[in-house]
């Protein structure tokens, strides 16, 4: 996994998570992204671009809510943004598309077939 900083205004940072996130990728003595944006990292609206992620583990997940929970507690708020597909297929079947705010900037495939 690989974090890289994409816009910065102060107020609200994008992030783009390139490569697989996986229990190798995340530490729990070190923080991707605490070492990123240094220590207010939780404080801010962070918006983490999902689209070059092509896996995510049951840690990646682990990852994703504890993000969550660290940024609610301190005031900040995470975004996830266009998940690459096999990515949003799991945060869907765990029904985390209901707890996570999830943003698709890329207009949903229309479906194949059948009635509308």
């Amino acid at each position: 996994m690989q974090l890289s900083i994409t816009r910065d205004d102060g107020q609200t940072v994008d992030v783009a998570v390139v490569g697989q996130v996986t229990q190798r990728d995340i530490d729990p003595l070190r923080d991707p992204l605490i070492e990123l944006l240094g220590p207010g990292a939780y404080a801010r609206q962070v918006r983490l671009d999902l689209r070059e992620t092509t896996y995510m583990d049951s840690s990646g997940v682990g990852w994703l809510l504890l993000c969550h929970k660290r940024m609610r507690q301190a005031g900040g708020k995470l975004v996830l943004v266009d998940p690459h597909p096999v990515v949003a297929n799991v945060l869907r079947i765990l029904k985390l598309d209901r707890v996570l705010a999830i943003e698709n900037s890329t207009p949903a495939a229309p479906h194949e077939g059948g009635a509308p």
